[in-house]
């Protein structure tokens, strides 16, 4: 894995992890699927949508015909190809957040809808599993949401047809996954579907907990190995998005620290914490006791929303993942998870 590869990986789990360290478990690719499977397409598109060509980060991509092997790559991709019916015939080993199968739970309740095995697991712990794609044979690389380089891409596309993400490194929102990945496989119609059912919930939840509404917040990571900074996620980072999407706003020290950078996360020194004047804090912890160090902490404790206990504990790997990485099936899965624990935040304001 080349330096800026490496450098890239450590900021992504930074991202997911509150930049705590996570067990690495190790992922063994299983047998091939005999193909990807596809349910039946709401309508008659399908082969007719082809060709096609994509647009993302590294140029364009031209789907001459409709795949018929389809794998999945980095966080979510998988996601959205189950949304649309299709079941990949390979997909990253879920070490963050996942079961022993290496399966996050929206993903699994997915495959028990389709009525479909799992399939052959990629192990992504230290870069792409060149070796698990090849065994997999796929006509098309699903990586819309990612953040590989320019060198991956060109060693993926050796492999097979590979559609990467649009723009900003794990920046694609759950609306455009659905939308690429839709087009990627003649299923616009279909991707066109599962969003309208997906915004249906984010607008009832919206309606049902007026009392969250236009409440500030600020996304922060706390490290116990270095309490002499916070990372802040800003306010174009995808799981900042899920939140102010629920009716919540950035606090305005979010939004002052997010102008003039693309990047999705920050670190702002401990002496200044106590500008984030956040309603409610949403916090990467150890654990509780990190948590208690980091509200006795004479820096870090001052934060307004820290001091009032107005805080979305974040030390679950599955219920981070949920909007670390925000795709078409996790989205939901968060709505119902996320929403009770913004109540409970708001509530002790």
């Amino acid at each position: 894995m080349t330096p800026s590869r490496t450098r890239r990986s450590r900021a992504l789990a930074a991202a997911v992890t509150g930049l705590l360290a996570a067990t690495a478990l190790a992922a063994c690719t299983t047998d091939t699927p005999g193909g990807t499977t596809m349910t039946p397409a709401p309508t008659t598109a399908g082969s007719a949508a082809f060709p096609v060509t994509i647009d993302h980060v590294f140029g364009s991509t031209t789907i001459d015909a409709q795949p018929q092997r389809v794998a999945a790559i980095s966080w979510a991709n998988q996601d959205a190809a189950l949304a649309l019916g299709v079941v990949p015939v390979a997909m990253p080993f879920a070490a963050y957040g996942g079961d022993a199968d290496g399966l996050l739970p929206w993903v699994k309740d997915a495959l028990t809808g389709l009525g479909a095995q799992t399939p052959a697991l990629l192990d992504e712990a230290d870069g792409f599993d060149y070796d698990g794609l090849a065994k997999a044979a796929p006509d098309l690389v699903l990586g819309v949401y990612g953040g590989f380089e320019k060198a991956d891409y060109d060693k993926l596309s050796k492999a097979a047809r590979t559609v990467a993400y649009p723009g900003a490194a794990w920046g694609t929102s759950w609306q455009d996954q659905l939308t690429t990945t839709g087009k990627a496989l003649g299923r616009e119609a279909k991707a066109t579907e599962v969003k309208a059912q997906i915004e249906k919930k984010i607008a009832d939840a919206v309606a049902a907990n007026p009392q969250i509404q236009g409440k500030s917040f600020a996304y922060l990571s706390f490290t116990s190995s270095d309490p002499s900074s916070v990372y802040y996620y800003t306010a174009s980072d995808a799981r900042v998005q899920f939140v102010k999407a629920l009716g919540m706003v950035d606090a305005p020290k979010i939004t002052e620290l997010s102008q003039g950078t693309d990047d999705f996360f920050g670190t702002l020194s401990a002496e200044l914490v106590d500008e984030i004047d956040a309603d409610v804090v949403l916090a990467y912890v150890d654990d509780a006791a990190h948590l208690e160090a980091v509200t006795k902490d004479p820096l870090l404790g001052k934060i307004p929303a820290i001091q009032r206990g107005s805080v979305v504990v974040l030390d679950d790997p599955t219920f981070n993942l949920s909007t670390s990485a925000p795709s078409p099936l996790s989205v939901p899965w968060a709505i119902d998870a996320y929403v009770p624990k913004l109540v409970e935040a708001v509530g002790k304001l």
